[in-house]
């Protein structure tokens, strides 16, 4: 199984802030609202570039450093 890497930092309850780990699976937070996924974009900017994107097939794994998965599997 390959490890992906993300720079998903966690997911973030749009409503009263709370912080979930990214790793688990969640549907709606605890208050029952949406949960935001938060990024570390320093990490992300320093990675990846807009030529990097633009030069890849133009499919739903070109943005894969932005999906909270880490495992091939996922």
């Amino acid at each position: 199984m390959n490890e992906y890497p993300t720079f998903v930092s966690h997911l973030e309850c749009s409503y009263t802030g709370k912080v979930y780990p990214a790793d688990q699976l969640h549907g709606l937070s605890e208050a029952g609202k949406p949960l935001l996924v938060k990024y570390d974009l320093d990490a992300l900017g320093k990675a990846i570039s807009k030529d990097d994107l633009k030069s890849r097939l133009p499919e739903f794994w070109r943005y894969r450093e932005f999906l909270p998965l880490r495992k091939s599997a996922n």
